[in-house]
């Protein structure tokens, strides 16, 4: 997540929401020299005093930020999240555990049904699909650790599910390589960043 936040242009302004410190931008102050980091804070001995990551998502969208970004979701964060990234800050992020990119929507689905509003799954992924855009799955192959799944999220939900083409998957030896194209939208989107469409269909082994 680090390594996409420094694509980011310097002049936008970050807010990191984090339990425990661990992106650093601070050490990346000539990449990002408008931002704010927000940790969360337990409560003290008489159980008072305490910060969660949800209220602490609510506050960064108080402080006019252009992305925000979220070190890890799990629970109830979940529901500002979603909704910062439907209401305009486009190109925040947040990190999630799940084993697969797509199981990424049910681990969504759970944490939404944990917060005080109880959000059933039809709600939750209606969200989802006006909230998200890509979802990037890393996990490890032999030994090393690497980007094995790219899936997008096409924006819709039909039978109740969210509506997603994975762009890259696993190979037999757990590389990820191109699959399914980007919708013609999107591939027009990420052309201007310097995505070849054409040589993604072509899938030749380029991307190694």
């Amino acid at each position: 997540m680090r390594c996409l936040i420094n694509e980011i242009p310097a002049d936008e302004r970050l807010i990191t929401v984090e339990d425990s410190l661990e992106i650093g931008l601070e050490r990346f102050e000539d990449l990002h020299p408008d931002h704010e980091t927000l940790e969360a804070r337990e409560a003290n001995t008489e159980g008072v005093g305490s910060f969660t990551l949800a209220e602490l998502v609510r506050s960064a969208l108080r402080m006019d930020p252009q992305r925000v970004i979220v070190g890890e979701v799990r629970g109830a964060e979940v529901l500002p999240m979603l909704l910062a990234m439907s209401q305009g800050n486009d190109g925040s992020m947040c990190s999630i555990h799940a084993d697969s990119s797509k199981g990424v929507f049910g681990r969504l689905a759970m944490y939404a049904a944990m917060t005080p509003e109880r959000l059933v799954p039809d709600v939750t992924n209606l969200l989802v699909a006006n909230a998200v855009d890509l979802i990037v799955h890393l996990g490890w192959v032999n030994g090393e650790r690497r980007v094995t799944s790219v899936r997008q999220v096409v924006g819709s939900v039909e039978g109740g599910q969210v509506v997603s083409n994975e762009l890259w998957r696993p190979d037999a030896s757990g590389s990820g390589v191109p699959a399914a194209p980007p919708t013609p939208e999107f591939a027009a989107q990420l052309e201007v960043h310097g995505f070849d469409a054409t040589a993604h269909a072509a899938a030749q082994g380029w991307w190694r």
